[in-house]
Order: C-alpha cells, then sequence, then structure tokens
C-alpha cells in the first residue's frame, strides 16, 4: 500500500508545459533549432531530472535550419561516419519526460538528424511528422529518349534546385550538393516501378543544359525509359536516419511519421 502510495504521488505530480509559452509558435517559419533545446534543458532545470514532464507543442509547423542544431559525436550502425553530427532535438540523459508535438510537422533544413534519444528512461516521442524542406532526392521527367544516340533529355521537378559544374549534373539545397548515382523509375500513370528495374545508372555525367530545368545526358542509354517516365534520383550517401535511439529504456514512439531522412 505504501508503494502504491508512492506512485500516485509521483504520477500526480507531472507537469505539462506548453511551448507556446516559451516563445515557441507554429507557422512562423523561424528557425528553432537553437531555441528547442534551449528551452527543454531549462524547463528539467525547474522541474529536477526525474520529475515526470509532458512537453507540449501547439499543433503546426516548425522548421529546423542546421544553424543553431546540436553537434554530437554519434557512431550509427549502416550509416556514414560522418561525424559530427546536426541533431535537430537531442535528448540525452533524461527520465520521465514526453514529447508531444500534438500532430505538428516537424520540417528540417540541410542535413540533419532529426531527432536523438540517447541513454534516457521512460521517454516518450508522440503524435509528430517528420519531414525535409528539400530532400536530397531528385525527381525528373523523362522528355525524349534516343536509344541510338545513347542520349536522354530530361526535366527537373519545379522544387528541385541544381547546379551544372565541369559537364556534371548537381542536385543542391541548404548547405549541401550532389550528385546523383542512382535512381527509381516510375510509370508516369500508374505511378508503378517501371516493370523488370530495380536500381538504375542515371545520366548526371557528361551533360548539357538545354535550358531552365531540361538537361540533355550524352551519354545515358536505357530502352526502358520512354517518355512520361519519373525517375526519383538519389546518391549512396546515408548520414543520417529519422530518429536514432541509443541504450535507452522504456522509450517509446506513438503516432510518429517519418517521411523522409537521408
Amino acid at each position: 500500500m505504501l508503494t502504491l502510495f508512492f506512485v500516485h504521488v509521483h504520477a500526480s505530480s507531472s507537469k505539462v508545459y506548453d511551448l507556446s509559452n516559451y516563445g515557441i509558435q507554429p507557422n512562423t517559419g523561424e528557425n528553432i533549432s537553437l531555441t528547442i533545446n534551449q528551452t527543454i534543458q531549462k524547463i528539467i532545470s525547474e522541474v529536477g531530472k526525474d520529475v515526470p514532464v509532458t512537453v507540449k507543442f501547439k499543433k503546426g509547423r516548425y522548421d529546423f535550419h542546421t544553424e543553431g542544431t546540436q553537434s554530437k559525436q554519434y557512431y550509427i550502425s549502416n550509416h556514414d561516419q560522418d561525424n559530427p553530427k546536426k541533431v535537430g532535438i537531442a535528448l540525452e540523459g533524461y527520465n520521465n519526460i514526453t514529447l508531444d508535438g500534438q500532430g505538428s510537422d516537424f520540417i528540417f533544413h540541410g542535413r540533419v538528424l532529426p531527432i536523438s534519444l540517447i541513454s534516457n528512461r521512460n521517454v516518450t516521442l508522440k503524435n509528430i511528422n517528420i519531414d525535409f524542406e528539400q530532400p536530397q532526392i531528385c525527381q525528373v521527367k523523362i522528355l525524349e529518349n534516343n536509344v541510338e544516340a545513347g542520349t536522354i533529355t530530361y526535366q527537373t521537378a519545379p522544387w528541385v534546385s541544381y547546379k551544372i559544374k565541369d559537364g556534371k549534373f548537381y542536385n543542391t539545397g541548404e548547405g549541401w550538393e550532389m550528385q546523383p548515382t542512382a535512381g527509381i523509375a516510375f510509370e508516369a500513370d500508374t505511378k508503378h516501378i517501371v516493370y523488370n528495374t530495380s536500381d538504375i545508372g542515371v545520366g548526371t555525367k557528361n551533360v548539357e543544359e538545354i535550358s531552365k530545368g531540361i538537361i540533355k545526358a550524352k551519354n545515358w542509354k536505357n530502352p526502358k525509359l520512354i517518355p512520361g517516365t519519373v525517375i526519383a534520383m538519389r546518391s549512396w550517401y546515408r548520414p543520417n536516419p529519422g530518429i536514432f535511439v541509443h541504450k535507452g529504456k522504456d522509450i517509446r514512439l506513438e503516432n510518429v511519421t517519418v517521411h523522409y531522412s537521408e
């Protein structure tokens, strides 16, 4: 009975903190990478490290840029060991904390590890959607395929930014650039993967810009890529997962969606 009494008292002492009261508001377009970590640390220091705490975001969009992110040394299996890594939200050594996005979209910019949960106990992450403003995937559409000449002309999707350097095509974004080396081809109408294909080589070498967004690859031969085919081009880099959990106990991810992470 005494044990149950203390458990009840401990649970009833849980405190809820609304981040909007700390100036973190949704849909502002402002970079919260620095302020979110500082605010969580401030809340924990106020209530004590082991007191149950729920930190709530007002539902909406929150933007995280690389400036102000946490710099961490993480050795993540099956990933590039390109330390230090830039982390949007780093929860390390916390106990009894819940981070509730209430259905919010966390939009990351650049190359970032969105969330890390390291050496925590009884930590819950819930009601959060993770995505990137400009993923490191370059979508293009085949306009013309001259199989005999070995040339393919393609058009970049409207949201894709790129540059041509030394005859090579580079997909670009905030603080990064990459030359796609492979891709997946999709049928325009059905959106199915083109029959009997998997990873394919893509034409990003020996290219010429015909006009803005229209690229001619002079050494790309693939008869399966008929006009209208959509290709998601990418590299082989794998710097970050969506969420990194390490040495935790009683860690819960509830209603968390990761739309993309490189």
